[in-house]
């Protein structure tokens, strides 16, 4: 996307750091996730960055899957 604008960047992509602070990168099964942390300590998957076509199938790891706490290993909470 190009913007022809005087508006500085800084306000047309202004951003609070809090917003970034909720989101996390976990590996889950060898699959990189990104996910969001929820208010009950679990967390809501936002993304999935893998590149292997297949991982995109698995039903369970889907955008807007909530994730339990129990369901990741320890070496992977935030």
């Amino acid at each position: 996307m190009i913007l022809y604008t005087t508006v500085p960047h800084e306000i047309i992509f202004s951003a609070v750091q809090t917003d970034f602070e909720k989101y996390s990168m976990i590996n889950m099964n060898g699959i990189p996730l990104m996910v969001e942390r929820l208010e009950n300590q679990d967390c809501r998957i936002v993304q999935m960055m893998s590149t292997d076509p297949a991982h995109f199938l698995d039903d369970q790891l889907q955008p807007g899957t909530v994730l339990k706490m129990t369901m990741i290993p320890e070496e992977n909470t935030f």
